[in-house]
């Protein structure tokens, strides 16, 4: 298993951008796994990852989909592209420099940079470019940049440009997507769109991209693509953005502490951001849950925003009259909470 990384590190941070403990285990090189271990002292032994039948169903969409000079993405993206699909040329960049070690991917970044720039100024390049490499900046520091992968980019007629397009092989009917997973996508999507906007203007040729993506689904027969969907991706761009600020800011702090050593090593001096969903996305959940036992997160998201980082006792105290608020804030959660008591008779109110 792989580290938190890329685009999916993006993605993590965008969700929970106040965990610093999150920003540790970015930093750290090896596995969640191995971070896990080095944390607490013992093995995983959890199931945690994505599934390797969907990672199996993801290579076989992605196979069909570039088949053939990619004859089903050149059929899905022809209105976008504004050309026959027979006309459309594609280069997959896979082809020419295969391979995900970073050797390999610093030299698919300088080939679509390339094409960027050909595009830019008006040379011949191709419509579409498969697995072309992308590139954040988070420099100076520990992890100077994220490498960031779209599945393609297609090269738009109603703006003269490229926009980044990502395949995704969960079937779904008629288009429509669950809004868990299409806030997820986005995100991916929005991570993909800034890196391609940093490597526009690292070849000279800014522009200021419309916040759109491509989305392809897979249709529920034989692993086929749907029609393309135009993403409006401008919230999810903020939310990057914001994750990478978060990123830096927990880095500066953790390299502060570690002084040279590895960043697990000063895990206890950081402040965990326990969320619902880390439950399903952070092999330092539980360790995480254990760490706010007896705060107002421990009952959930809605609390926590609630009621803020506040211990359960405090709560008590308030409700039951034990405790007098020190602030306006707490007049008012202690009388919400003396109501709701007396309403339910849940405890005697002072």
């Amino acid at each position: 298993m792989s580290g938190v990384k890329g685009t999916t590190a993006l993605i993590r941070l965008a969700q929970n951008p106040k965990c610093e403990v999150l920003g540790a285990m970015v930093l750290q090189p090896g596995s969640e796994k191995t971070f896990f271990e080095h944390v607490v002292g013992q093995p995983y032994d959890r199931e945690f990852g994505e599934r390797q039948s969907s990672r199996r169903r993801g290579s076989q969409f992605e196979r069909n989909a570039y088949e053939g000079d990619a004859r089903l993405l050149r059929e899905s993206l022809a209105g976008i592209v504004g050309k026959d699909p027979e006309d459309i040329i594609v280069r997959n960049l896979l082809e020419f420099e295969p391979g995900m070690k970073d050797e390999a991917r610093v030299r698919r970044l300088g080939m679509t940079r390339k094409i960027l720039a050909d595009q830019s100024a008006g040379r011949d390049c191709p419509d579409i470019v498969i697995q072309p490499q992308g590139l954040l900046p988070t420099r100076p520091g520990l992890k100077p940049y994220f490498f960031v992968s779209a599945d393609a980019l297609v090269l738009a007629r109603s703006i003269g440009r490229y926009k980044v397009c990502d395949l995704k092989s969960f079937v779904v009917r008629q288009n429509e997507v669950a809004p868990g997973d299409l806030a997820r996508v986005r995100l991916q999507l929005a991570a993909q769109h800034l890196a391609l906007l940093h490597d526009y203007d690292h070849v000279g040729a800014p522009f200021d991209l419309p916040a759109e993506g491509v989305l392809i689904f897979s249709r529920p027969n034989g692993l086929r693509p749907h029609d393309p969907r135009v993403e409006d991706i401008g919230g999810a761009v903020e939310a990057v953005r914001a994750a990478i600020r978060s990123f830096i800011a927990h880095r500066d702090k953790i390299q502060a502490l570690a002084s040279g050593a590895a960043p697990y090593t000063v895990v206890d001096d950081l402040t965990p951001h326990f969320r619902e969903g880390c439950l399903t996305s952070c092999v330092m959940a539980q360790w995480c849950r254990d760490r706010i036992s007896g705060r107002a997160a421990e009952l959930g998201d809605d609390a926590l925003d609630l009621l803020g980082d506040v211990e359960l006792n405090r709560l008590s105290d308030l409700m039951t009259g034990r405790a007098e608020p020190t602030d306006a804030a707490e007049r008012e959660l202690a009388q919400a909470l003396r109501s709701i008591a007396a309403a339910n008779g849940l405890a005697e109110v002072a």
